[in-house]
């Protein structure tokens, strides 16, 4: 009994020493997930992947999970199937029938009811449109899409009413898989096939038509291939993880992937590799599978939730795999072998996943080691923290502290002339030939006494990476470059060779390359996804490979040289944990190229083997959505032409690439208009905008993967603010108007008060020149007559004479002069009534009749002072030309206002040509033209059947 536990244990031991994960990616209910059992796979047209799970059903968009529920319209919380269709519609098989999303809404149909009672565990839509509902044992439905429904059942010919998988082939015939065995429907006909037939078990699950001809069955006994002739079947014999097979799922290639209950399988045509949970499975059961529009697999399982899985591009040891320390610093090839040394776990050979260090750490003096190295003779050397060791034909040298007294040996060179340059951490750099070694270091011109690495180029010189800056030794003499030379940091951690002859350094503040003066830097200013860098290689493809904090960086440099600085960091691509490094931190130098072209890289919690030529990064681009509108902590969804009030004016708008390689490396770009000059680039989901102001917005967003590749489409959404009550253009309109009616308002008064202080002094200059002026002008006419009275000389007299008349016609020209500033005197009433004064003064010794016609007339009406006036100047020059020269004996006034306006006209009866041909002189003709242009009237005179003047004007 002794005997078999050691066995079992042994045994036990060997299984965790074979074993390694790979780069599997668990999503469960602490991701988000509503339920563990993960029954059905579906991913739908806008990229998101849905999981039916047993209580609930999730849509995932790499990041976040939403669940939907029996509230949400779901006929179950229990879901077994789904499918989504050619017009992208999503079907949703329950223990309770079927539902179907199509938008946002999850529905029922009433066409469905008969299948209200059944759980449907199979959907599938056929290139002639049907959609087909198999059932845990109530048999077949197809609906044709217009409403009918029809059932079928083993007494149509099925091999049993249990439908656990349809599929169909090329040529048109649907296959279905049974608890029964398997059912052929070509042309209206079914065919059963069952053990009898070479079937090796008829309880099957899934089945898949191929693309050449091959149906692909999984029962209970293995992976089954039928060619339309007979059944292949693949078991564990063949290589199968295990016989009990559960789901299919096919790449565009011809491979297969096949769920057991006891871990996956992947068929390439001629060979089997197998994934279990030791790889990285989170569970061993699985029941469903699909692949998804990046090539990569999803798996449903049973209790642990759900598996993405990225590829076997990475293959990840630790020391839960059997590697004695997580510390790997230095990785070789060996005699065929690849071997890891650790700082605390000496070193170690791994092949086909064993770990064996065939007693040399036993006889090295320290298991802290910094390097190991192959030679060209086949020697491995190891730099240790206490020394230096040298391993050939499995004996092992141990250099004494007379051969090497130094310690902390970070690196081994091997010269093409068989010298060796070891670099330590505190001596300076140490040359090493069969004459004993050689001491170089600040003292003879070195940069730095702490070396991490050194190289040879094609000129013989050696170069050589310290804590100083980078050394060049050439013809016995050093030259040292540091920042003022172009490097980002002192601290230069790696240096290498390209292909071309140029050096490239690795230091704490990115990398450089040397154009033969100086070091040219590239940061992370310059698109370098992390600043530390621990070392820099290039690969045989012409890919620099750069180990970092946070990833491994793959370096296009052409790219890199060729692009816009805008486009520069495309150039880098960052591998991380997400793609399935065993983690992200890198150690120092901790990097090889084996003999496959495949890399190793050491980290702090263990190794990576990884296979540049099986990294196809992701070339599919991210899809864009944009989720939704918070606006000011309300939620509106992804609305078009949202009106928000303007209470509502902080905006935060979410988005999410739908990437589910690299989903925490998208790089987002967007631009709000009117407020963003450029495009803001991001790795947030979201889009925050405080206090906008009111307005119409559009919000544009796009997103590039890992490898640099824009969506295809940029997403957009409209909305607008609307202004508060205070910015409408209403209140503004009202504000405006309230403004210009106080402005008006104290205008007229003042303007009214004006008029009144103008009337006031028009009245008070009337009343004093009246008074004081005619008074006096009458007194001086009065004296001339008292004087004339005496006994005066002729001339003296005939003076007098003229004196007195002048002053009466200056009392009279300065009576019309009062007259028209008087302002009692402003109406059209006041100015009729003048006429009709002049007239009776003038005329009434000619015996003329006189003819009024002013009916019409506002008498009230205000009349402008210039235009009373000069009117009244044009009439009575009028007057005076018919009282001089008229021959006739009436005469006609009349005056009419009408709109704003005013005609006023005055003639007689006389002969043709009396009275305007009469006066030589034309002065007072032009007189009353230059009076009528005054004040902006036409005037128009006639002399033919009498005299006749017309004025028509504007009475404001």
């Amino acid at each position: 009994m002794k005997k078999l536990i050691n066995f079992l244990f042994l045994v036990f031991l060997a299984e965790s020493a074979f074993g390694q994960t790979y780069p599997f990616r668990t999503y469960s209910i602490e991701q988000g997930l509503s339920e563990s059992v993960v029954n059905a796979l579906a991913q739908d047209d806008e990229g998101y992947i849905w999981l039916g799970t047993g209580y609930g059903l999730n849509r995932f968009d790499g990041i976040r999970f939403e669940s939907f529920f029996e509230e949400d319209g779901l006929n179950s919380n229990r879901i077994q199937s789904l499918y989504k269709d050619q017009d992208g519609i999503l079907w949703i098989g329950t223990e309770e029938g079927v539902n179907y999303r199509r938008g946002d809404s999850i529905y029922t149909n009433p066409v469905f009811a008969p299948l209200s009672n059944s759980t449907v565990i199979s959907i599938f839509q056929d290139r002639a449109g049907y959609t087909w509902f198999g059932t845990d044992g109530q048999g077949l439905w197809r609906y044709s899409g217009n409403g009918a429904l029809i059932h079928y059942s083993t007494s149509n010919g099925l091999a049993d009413n249990r439908i656990r998988a349809i599929s169909e082939a090329e040529n048109g015939d649907l296959w279905f898989a049974t608890r029964n065995g398997i059912t052929m429907l070509s042309n209206g006909n079914f065919r059963n096939y069952t053990t009898e037939d070479g079937l090796p078990d008829n309880r099957t699950w899934d089945i898949k038509a191929g693309n050449s001809e091959l149906v692909w069955i999984a029962s209970r006994m293995g992976l089954v291939r039928f060619d339309g002739e007979g059944f292949e079947v693949m078991d564990e014999s063949a290589g199968l993880v295990n016989n009990q097979t559960r789901t299919i799922s096919l790449t565009e290639n011809g491979g297969v992937w096949v769920g057991t209950e006891e871990g996956l399988s992947f068929y390439d045509g001629e060979n089997f590799r197998n994934y279990e949970m030791g790889s990285g499975l989170s569970n061993q059961i699985i029941y469903s599978s699909i692949i998804d529009r990046e090539e990569n697999i999803w798996l449903g399982t049973y209790g642990g939730g759900a598996n993405l899985f990225l590829g076997d591009y990475f293959e990840n040891f630790s020391t839960d795999h059997g590697l004695p320390n997580n510390l790997v610093i230095s990785i070789t090839e060996f005699e065929d072998k690849i071997w890891i040394g650790m700082y605390g776990g000496g070193i170690t050979s791994v092949a086909d996943g064993v770990f064996n260090d065939y007693g040399i750490n036993r006889r090295l003096p320290d298991n802290q080691v910094y390097k190991i190295v192959t030679d060209s003779e086949g020697r491995m050397w190891i730099g240790m923290r206490e020394g230096l060791a040298r391993l050939e034909n499995d004996n092992l040298k141990v250099f004494s502290e007379d051969e090497f007294p130094f310690e902390k040996v970070r690196d081994i060179m091997e010269t093409d002339a068989g010298d060796f340059w070891i670099s330590t951490y505190e001596d300076g750099i140490v040359r090493l030939d069969e004459d004993g070694y050689t001491v170089y270091n600040e003292e003879n011109g070195l940069a730095d006494n702490t070396v991490l690495k050194s190289i040879e180029t094609a000129d013989g010189s050696v170069w050589i990476a310290t804590y100083g800056g980078v050394s060049q030794f050439k013809d016995g003499e050093f030259q040292s470059f540091a920042i003022q030379e172009g490097l980002p940091n002192n601290g230069v951690m790696n240096i290498t060779e390209d292909n071309e002859g140029t050096v490239w350094a690795s230091t704490f503040g990115g990398i450089a390359w040397f154009d033969g003066l100086r070091f040219q830097s590239i940061t992370p200013e310059d698109g370098l996804p992390d600043r530390v860098c621990y070392f820099i290689t290039q690969s045989r493809d012409g890919h620099y490979w750069i180990g970092t904090t946070n990833g491994i960086i793959r370096f296009e440099a052409g790219v890199y040289f060729n692009a816009f600085e805008e486009d520069r960091e495309q150039a880098f691509q960052l591998l991380t944990k997400d793609q399935g490094l065993i983690a992200d931190e890198l150690n120092l130098g901790a990097v090889f190229e084996d003999k496959d072209g495949h890399f190793w890289f050491g980290s702090v919690e263990g190794v990576s083997h990884f296979d540049p030529s099986a990294y196809q990064g992701n070339p599919v681009p991210p899809q864009v959505h944009i989720l939704g509108v918070n606006a000011s902590g309300r939620e509106y969804g992804s609305v078009e032409n949202l009106k928000l009030p303007p209470d509502e004016n902080f905006v935060e708008i979410t988005y999410s690439g739908i990437n589910f390689t690299a989903p925490n490396r998208i790089i987002y770009e967007y631009r709000l208009s009117e407020i963003d000059p450029d495009w803001q680039r991001t790795t947030s989901r979201s889009a925050t905008y405080p206090s906008l102001p009111p307005g119409e917005y559009t919000f544009q967003v796009h997103a590039r993967n890992v490898n640099g590749i824009w969506s295809e489409d940029i997403q957009t959404i409209d909305f607008s603010i609307t202004a508060p009550f205070y910015l409408q253009w209403w209140f503004l309109l009202l504000i405006f108007s309230v403004i210009v009616g106080i402005i008006l308002l104290f205008y007229n008064y003042y303007r009214v008060r004006k008029m009144v202080d103008i009337e006031r002094m028009r009245v008070r200059i009337a009343s004093d020149l009246h008074d004081d002026v005619g008074a006096s002008l009458t007194e001086i006419a009065l004296q001339s007559d008292f004087l004339q009275a005496g006994d005066l000389p002729p001339d003296f007299s005939q003076s007098l004479s003229q004196i007195g008349k002048q002053c009466r016609r200056i009392v009279s020209s300065l009576d019309d002069i009062v007259w028209s500033i008087d302002a009692r005197n402003d109406t059209l009433g006041d100015l009729t009534d003048r006429m009709q004064d002049y007239v009776l003064n003038t005329l009434e010794q000619k015996n003329m009749y006189v003819k009024y016609d002013f009916e019409n007339l506002n008498m009230d009406n205000k009349v402008p002072v210039s235009l009373k006036e000069n009117l009244y100047l044009i009439f009575k020059e009028s007057v005076n030309n018919i009282a001089k020269y008229s021959n006739g004996d009436l005469v006609h006034i009349k005056m009419h206002s009408r709109n704003g306006g005013f005609e006023f006209s005055i003639s007689d009866n006389g002969t043709s040509g009396a009275g305007l041909g009469k006066k030589k002189s034309g002065q007072g003709l032009r007189n009353m033209e230059m009076r009528a242009k005054r004040i902006g009237a036409d005037i128009n005179f006639n002399n033919e059947n009498g005299f006749s003047i017309s004025v028509k004007g504007k009475l404001k």
